[in-house]
């Protein structure tokens, strides 16, 4: 079943391989790579990881895509990366407007034991709240949310 799924140049590669286990094997080693080359790779990635940011113009779902993405990079090289790990690196990347949301889950909830998707859910819910108050003007038109003294007394006028 191994050897008909395989291209025919990967077929003639391991053609003189006499077990399944020995066919395995080389595969592996082709496309993983020996155990320093993965451990090399999962260090990139590691580092990736690291400096992964939110873009300003990125969206909350494009984020989560990218993360998506390196986690499944992670698991092409036999390795995961935790939801605990997503999670924070979520939170600690988000901008601005979402840090009360931010502030609140890690309050009241365990996010060391929150998946990925649940704390994805709740900023998606806080920041569809937000977008909705600004468009019913619950926010001033340059994003403020409470007038200086001098914007209050000009208002009065």
């Amino acid at each position: 079943y191994l050897l008909g799924a395989l291209a025919e140049d990967l077929l003639l590669q391991v053609a003189a391989k006499k077990t399944a286990a020995e066919v395995w094997a080389s595969l592996k080693a082709r496309f993983v790579g020996a155990d320093r080359v993965r451990a090399a790779r999962l260090g990139t990635r590691h580092g990736e990881f690291e400096l992964l940011r939110m873009a300003s113009g990125d969206t909350l779902d494009e984020f989560a895509g990218k993360l998506d993405g390196m986690a499944a990079r992670y698991a092409a090289l036999g390795s995961t990366l935790e939801d605990a790990a997503l999670v924070k690196k979520l939170l600690d990347s988000v901008p601005d407007r979402l840090y009360a949301a931010v502030a609140g889950i890690e309050q009241f909830c365990d996010v060391s034991t929150m998946p990925f998707e649940e704390a994805l859910g709740r900023l998606k819910a806080f920041d569809e709240r937000l977008r909705r108050r600004g468009q019913a003007g619950g926010e001033s038109a340059d994003g403020q949310l409470m007038f200086t003294a001098a914007q209050w007394r000009a208002r009065e006028r």
